[in-house]
């Protein structure tokens, strides 16, 4: 599911609780009582029951009367097409009834229309209005756009430490997505001092309640950090929980856990399991990977036609290192008929992107006339940006021509 639609979803999955989350406004406004109560209540009723037709047309009558919770949440299913026909202008009337009035969630639903142009035309600086709106409310979703704007210099002058400040005003509120970004910002020290210990912090925060790029980023953090800070099986647990998410990038990792028993029992079975599955829904590393398996037959039955099929999986979505592999498959007739020509071709796509093993392979090709005319000067160039890039068989290549440096 999309950020832009994500906090849409819980308001209306959880409007059974929303008027305790927003405490004695849910009722009365401005000393005054909230209009359109009874209205609003059948509407709570009517939705808890999975009754949505009459649930919908409670909400219309009390949005009609001007309860603020009532005109966004039927902004919401007009939004998301949900008990009536998607309708984003019709949306963007009803966030706009309730926006005007101070309510800040509607005021980050309108900024969410005005940036991406649903139902209206897209106006990043008006989306950055409505979100600075709802934020300096203390709206937890426009507090993170409003942030976002900043780190992006969307609609508004880039500015880290504002990101930072307005991203961290969300976090701390308990906004998982927040707290992801949080920290992915003291990884990267952007707005803020370097912090990897940090960064863990706040990954783990956004993990425990959920949020499977979080526990991906916090296993990551784990494993690629101080030797002595490392639980392999805390790491496990934690790319298990994204994996069973869908997160690609934990299913690979699960991969080689399994492979190499990091904290779980070696199962080159389970290792295959994930890899192929992860490799299924497009993720190239895992695709690649795959590939090597069936080329050298560990794990999976040698087959060169998976192994072709699998790189040029990866190769298909612009993967260097598979591009080189693709070639390789069509120079020595891997699972596809022998074709210097095509071999060249994908050799130069790989090498084009900076794939060392490109490079090299593209070298060779000219130093031996492969699919190309002989050219002595471009092979030592080719050789040179491999060998640059620390490729052994390419500085032996240049050692040969006496052109070792």
């Amino acid at each position: 599911m999309s950020n832009k639609h994500k906090s849409r979803w819980i308001i209306v999955a959880g409007i059974a609780v929303l008027a305790v989350a927003l405490g004695v406004f849910a009722f009365v406004r401005w000393g005054k009582p909230e209009p359109g109560q009874a209205e609003f209540k059948a509407y709570k009723a009517d939705y808890k029951a999975g009754n949505l037709r009459s649930a919908i047309e409670h909400c219309r009558l009390a949005a009609d009367q001007g309860n603020l919770k009532a005109q966004t949440l039927l902004g919401l299913f007009y939004s998301l097409g949900t008990g009536v026909e998607q309708d984003h202008a019709e949306a963007v009337k009803w966030y706009r009834k309730a926006a005007e009035q101070g309510f800040g969630t509607a005021q980050t639903e309108l900024g969410i229309c005005y940036e991406c142009g649903e139902g209206i035309e897209q106006d990043y600086a008006e989306a950055v209005k409505w979100y600075k709106k709802a934020a300096e409310q203390g709206n937890a979703q426009g507090q993170l756009r409003l942030g976002t704007a900043y780190s992006l210099g969307r609609g508004i002058e880039q500015d880290d430490e504002a990101a930072f400040y307005w991203i961290y005003k969300a976090a701390a509120q308990g906004d998982d997505t927040a707290q992801y970004h949080l920290g992915l910002l003291y990884r990267k020290g952007k707005g803020v001092t370097r912090s990897d210990k940090k960064a863990a912090k706040w990954f783990k925060k956004a993990a425990k309640q959920g949020n499977a790029d979080a526990q991906y980023k916090y296993a990551s953090v784990m494993r690629y950090g101080p030797a002595d800070e490392c639980d392999e099986k805390e790491v496990f647990k934690w790319f298990s929980k994204a994996a069973e998410q869908g997160h690609l990038e934990a299913m690979h990792e699960l991969y080689y856990c399994y492979r190499a028993a990091s904290g779980v029992e070696q199962d080159i079975r389970q290792a295959i399991y994930w890899l192929r599955k992860a490799a299924e829904q497009g993720n190239s590393e895992s695709q690649i990977t795959l590939g090597n398996h069936y080329r050298r037959g560990f794990g999976v039955p040698k087959d060169e036609g998976e192994t072709f099929y699998w790189y040029r999986k990866a190769a298909d979505q612009g993967d260097g290192e598979a591009q080189c592999g693709v070639g390789v498959c069509y120079e020595e007739g891997i699972g596809v008929e022998p074709d210097v020509d095509e071999a060249v071709k994908w050799y130069r796509l790989s090498a084009e992107q900076g794939n060392r093993h490109g490079q090299y392979e593209l070298g060779k090709c000219y130093r031996e006339g492969k699919g190309v005319e002989k050219d002595m000067a471009e092979a030592v160039k080719w050789y040179r940006l491999a060998a640059a890039q620390k490729n052994y068989d390419a500085k032996e290549a240049l050692k040969e021509l006496g052109l070792a440096e």
